[in-house]
C-alpha cells in the first residue's frame, strides 16, 4: 500500500514563518494517520501551471487565496479542473475574512461551470483555528483512500471467513476422523480447501452445471483475494485512482476502480451470501484415502 501523499503547494511566501508552520501542521497531521507528505512547492502561479502538466500525479493541492497580480485561488482551481484530469480535492487558504472569500467565491461563480467549485474548501486563517481547519479537510481527503484501502480489507476479511468454513466442513463431515486427513485440511492452503470440498460434494447430477458454476466463482474470488494482497494504487485521467495487480506466473490482472467501488462491495456480499448458504447446506462424501 502506497503511504505517500503527494501534495503542490502555491504559495508566494514559501520563505515565511506562516508557510513553514502550514506545512508542519499537514505533515503532522498525515503522519498520524499513518501517511508521508511529500511536497513540491511552487511560489508562482506560472511555475505551479508548469506542474500541472508535468507527468507528475499529486494527491491533493493547497494554495494560497490571494495570489500575485489579477490570479487567486479560483484562478488555480480551474487550471487544476483543466489539467491532466485533475479532480482532486483543493485547499485554499486566506488572511482575509470569511465574509471578503464568500464574495469573491459568488462573483466567479455566477459566470463558470458549477463542476469546477466541486471536491474543495477555502478558510480563513485569521481564526487562529488552522490546525483543526487542515485537519477537517485532510480527514475528507483521505476518505478516497481508506475506500480503496477497505475494500482489500472486504476482501481479505471475507476470504479468511469462507477458509474457516471450509476446513470446519471438511473436517466435520467426516464419520472416520482420520488423523492424517485432519492434519492435510488444517495445513492446505485456501485453493486447496475449495477444491476438496467440490471433490467430496454430493450433487445432484442435472445440477453438474450450477456446481460448476458456483466452483468457478469461488476460485476467481480466491484468485482475486491472492491479486489484491500484492496490489498498488495507480491514477488515471479519465476514472481517477485505482487499484493494480499482475500475478506475475500467470499474468493474471486485477483492477479496481474507485467509481468501481460500489460494484465491488454489492459483488462481494451477494457471493460470500451464497458460498457459506452452499457450504453449509452440502453433504460431503468421506475422502479419498
Amino acid at each position: 500500500m502506497r503511504q505517500d501523499i503527494n501534495i503542490l503547494w502555491l504559495d508566494d511566501e514559501l520563505d515565511s514563518d506562516a508557510h513553514e508552520e502550514r506545512k508542519f501542521i499537514v505533515s503532522d497531521i498525515l503522519e498520524y494517520k499513518g501517511y508521508k507528505a511529500v511536497f513540491k512547492e511552487c511560489s508562482t502561479f506560472e511555475n505551479a501551471i508548469d506542474e500541472l502538466v508535468s507527468v507528475k500525479r499529486y494527491d491533493f493541492f493547497i494554495s494560497d487565496f490571494n495570489l500575485e497580480k489579477e490570479e487567486t485561488g479560483l484562478t488555480y482551481l480551474e487550471k487544476i479542473r483543466e489539467s491532466n484530469g485533475y479532480r482532486q480535492f483543493v485547499i485554499l487558504y486566506s488572511n482575509n475574512e470569511y465574509s471578503t472569500i464568500k464574495d469573491e467565491i459568488l462573483n466567479v461563480v455566477r459566470n463558470k461551470n458549477i463542476g469546477i467549485f466541486s471536491n474543495f474548501t477555502f478558510f480563513s486563517v485569521g481564526d487562529q483555528n488552522e490546525a483543526n481547519l487542515f485537519e477537517n479537510a485532510i480527514d475528507v481527503i483521505l476518505c478516497r483512500w481508506d475506500e480503496l484501502n477497505a475494500i482489500r480489507g472486504r476482501f481479505m476479511f471475507e476470504n479468511a471467513k469462507l477458509e474457516h468454513i471450509l476446513r470446519e466442513k471438511l473436517i466435520r463431515n467426516m464419520k472416520d476422523k482420520n488423523p492424517q486427513y485432519i492434519k492435510t485440511v488444517e495445513s492446505k492452503e485456501y485453493r486447496w480447501l475449495v477444491r476438496e470440498f467440490f471433490n467430496r460434494f454430493r450433487f445432484d447430477p442435472s445440477k453438474s452445471k450450477e456446481r460448476d458454476q458456483i466452483q468457478e466463482k469461488w476460485l476467481e474470488l480466491v484468485d482475486k483475494r491472492n491479486l489484491l494482497a500484492h496490489s498498488e494504487e495507480k491514477f488515471d485521467a479519465e476514472r481517477g485512482y485505482y487499484i493494480y495487480s499482475k500475478d506475475k506466473h500467470t499474468d493474471n490482472e486485477l483492477v479496481i476502480y474507485e467509481d468501481n467501488l460500489d460494484d465491488e462491495r454489492k459483488y462481494i456480499s451477494k457471493l460470500v451470501t451464497e458460498l457459506v448458504d452452499f457450504v453449509e447446506s452440502g453433504n460431503l462424501q468421506p475422502p479419498i484415502k
